[in-house]
């Protein structure tokens, strides 16, 4: 059974970051993890010994740490472990050595909306944090409704010609955990010229996706002998990210897991962009991590 004991949370004082925050303290709830908070104020090295910059950066660790101070007492009279630290520097590098050093179990961390300048900012810090951290990351939107966290459904993409189970295996121990229901899913994509494919050909296609789908659920249930009840679908789409945020929305999924790449060479670089832009794109967390 996995174990989260200690979670880094990074923040840039934002609505997202805040929200990343209720669902490190949702986690923290369920597996009495130790939670960090992060604050790096950007600064080029170079920049870090010049006493102008200095005097400046004091001033703003000052306001910061009142600010996580308030956050530890807040968390302290609930019960849970909580401290704050500021860091200097180039923020993803900061986030992913400190979460290397704590020995940490998870990163969560805010990410914007769709627009092309929240594209940008997730590209700076999120995506290069995920791209450079070895331990998963919780990448985190707003979200509209009010109310505290609660994770009841999960999606996991799998896909069906690779074989890494990462990603499910994450998703079967969180979910026994918190008891939260597990729908996998893979996806047929339609290339430009499907409408031209006879369609009993189409279906037999996706039929045999399905079957694999399912037998190769089946397979890592038996492996870990475990009879979590888990939903298997073939989707089919143009493509791959939308077709797994449009699932993920209309079947009120709370959080997808997914692998960050999986096969070598161009391939992998294929699936690291899909995940990518499920990222940008999910209105619901995800959680990113490395096969």
């Amino acid at each position: 059974m996995r174990e989260i004991k200690k979670i880094i949370w990074a923040t840039d004082g934002s609505k997202e970051s805040e929200e990343a925050l209720n669902y490190a303290v949702f986690l923290t709830k369920k597996f009495g993890s130790e939670i960090i908070g992060i604050h790096v104020i950007p600064m080029p090295e170079k920049l870090l010994y010049e006493t102008e910059f200095q005097n400046w950066t004091i001033k703003v660790e000052e306001n910061i740490q009142s600010k996580l101070t308030l956050i530890a007492s807040e968390l302290t009279s609930q019960g849970l472990n909580f401290q704050g630290v500021v860091l200097k520097g180039e923020p993803n590098k900061e986030i992913v050595g400190f979460a290397r050093r704590e020995k940490a179990d998870l990163i969560a961390i805010g990410k914007r909306g769709l627009g092309i300048i929240d594209r940008m900012l997730i590209g700076s810090t999120t995506l290069r944090v995920l791209r450079e951290s070895n331990i998963p990351v919780l990448a985190v939107k707003k979200r509209d409704e009010e109310g505290t966290v609660d994770i009841r459904n999960i999606l996991v993409p799998l896909d069906i010609y690779e074989k890494v189970d990462s990603s499910l295996n994450y998703a079967i121990d969180l979910a026994e955990r918190i008891s939260a229901n597990i729908s996998v899913v893979y996806v047929f994509k339609l290339g430009p010229f499907f409408d031209e494919i006879p369609f009993s050909m189409l279906e037999d296609a996706i039929k045999g996706s399905s079957n694999k789908l399912a037998k190769r659920v089946e397979e890592i249930k038996l492996k870990r002998g475990i009879k979590l009840e888990i939903n298997t679908e073939v989707i089919r789409g143009i493509s791959t990210s939308t077709a797994i945020v449009d699932y993920a929305s209309n079947k009120n999924a709370n959080l997808i897991i997914i692998n960050t790449h999986g096969r070598k060479g161009v391939r992998r670089f294929i699936l690291g962009s899909v995940t990518e832009k499920v990222i940008q794109e999910s209105t619901c967390a995800v959680l990113a991590l490395k096969p």
